[in-house]
């Protein structure tokens, strides 16, 4: 029986252990990758140069019985825990939540974790393998329902340029940033390139809860704090604009591409941030405008060729999880910019009551909106086929 797209989750992660990817990297820096500890108590977690000990619970925790016992990447027969098998298993998991494809983003390790090795050939071929890794194994397996997107590195524009064209040339439909292109926490003009291309080359671009930095310098006041305000102008434009809505992501990552002018010299450009929620947007929007409003007198960059909302409406997805009041504020924000994700396996994921979760969410909202943000939005932004049959769940 032939099926077709119902429920795309635009929001999951690959929690897969280094074992997956590691034979991609160059035989003499496997040494060199993140150990994987297990602790004393039971648990796990990555031991990676220049970064704190990352503990595995909170990534594995979706879908696993919380009742005190060890969250680890293996139970105790050695089957992979969920989220953490082969491509097979992936496809069972969303046939059980009810779902029917995944956008699915790094693990925490290759996405963020991995930017804190000092040897930076040692990073981009973690980079690189990870990226081959997808390419090669993993979602060849059924490349409509596992859409991976690829890591781009952070040692500047032209690493950024290289592996952009490798995802691209791959086969793949996403690539995911974590700083912005030329490697910064504040945008600069060197990222045109890369925004140049992704457009050129139809790769859409996507970012998890926000790019470089989620709170404005005035709030961090610390390295990255002393960092952003390198970009004087943007960090103070993109402040203001902020001013009264720091804690939501991605408020700041949009506020400074806002403010950079990047919307402007690249008026087709999409960004599609995932896991952000949604009801905040209800007063961060008009919060923004206001804000521009009121300070424009000593707004420090260029005057805007149109308020905040205006750019957010033509430029900017954003990702919710569980967040039920969404669907009855249609019309009164723009809601028709969301994307589902489950956020599988992490702690806060729907799975496997995403169903329900979504029967919730929208209960009583006008007709075709939860088309519009289930399966047209987030095929639309990563180019799938609403024509063809989805690829059948191997038995």
């Amino acid at each position: 029986m032939n099926r077709s797209f119902k429920v795309i989750s635009a929001d999951g992660h690959l929690e897969v252990p280094k074992e997956a990817w590691i034979k991609y990297m160059p035989e003499e820096l496997r040494s060199r990758t993140p150990q994987l500890l297990r602790l004393r108590d039971g648990t796990e977690a990555w031991l990676v140069e220049g970064h704190p000990l990352i503990p595995i619970g909170p990534s594995l925790a979706g879908g696993v019985p919380q009742n005190g016992k060890p969250i680890t990447y293996f139970d105790p027969e050695g089957r992979p825990a969920p989220g953490t098998g082969d491509a097979h298993q992936r496809l069972r998991e969303q046939d059980e939540d009810g779902i029917d494809a995944e956008v699915l983003f790094p693990p925490i390790l290759t996405g963020h974790a991995v930017q804190s090795i000092a040897d930076k050939d040692v990073y981009r071929a973690i980079v690189r393998a990870y990226n081959t890794f997808l390419i090669r194994d993993y979602c060849p397996v059924a490349p409509d329902r596992l859409i991976a997107c690829g890591v781009i590195p952070t040692t500047g524009i032209a690493d950024a340029l290289a592996e952009l064209q490798f995802c691209k040339d791959g086969g793949l439909k996403a690539v995911a940033l974590t700083e912005f292109p030329a490697g910064n926490k504040f945008p600069v003009p060197e990222d045109d390139p890369f925004w140049e291309k992704a457009l050129a080359i139809g790769m859409p671009v996507t970012a998890h809860t926000y790019i470089g930095t989620r709170f404005p310098p005035f709030i961090t006041q610390g390295n990255v704090g002393s960092l952003v305000m390198q970009q004087t102008k943007v960090a103070a434009a993109a402040g203001i604009l902020t001013t009264r809505q720091v804690g939501f992501a991605p408020t700041y990552s949009v506020a400074q591409l806002i403010a950079s002018g990047v919307f402007d010299r690249f008026p087709e450009l999409q960004l599609y941030f995932a896991e952000t929620n949604g009801t905040w947007l209800l007063g961060a929007l008009w919060q923004m405008d206001d804000n521009y409003k009121t300070f424009e007198f000593r707004y420090p960059g260029p005057k805007l060729k149109k308020l905040p909302t205006e750019y957010f409406k033509q430029h900017v997805y954003c990702g919710f999880v569980r967040d039920p009041l969404l669907g009855r504020l249609s019309g009164m924000m723009p809601v028709e910019n969301f994307m589902f994700g489950s956020d599988f396996p992490h702690g806060v994921t729907s799975y496997p009551a995403t169903r329900r979760w979504l029967d919730e969410t929208f209960e009583g909202s006008p007709p075709g909106l939860r088309e519009r943000i289930l399966v047209e939005n987030p095929a639309r932004f990563f180019h799938l086929d609403l024509e063809k049959a989805i690829t059948p769940t191997p038995a």
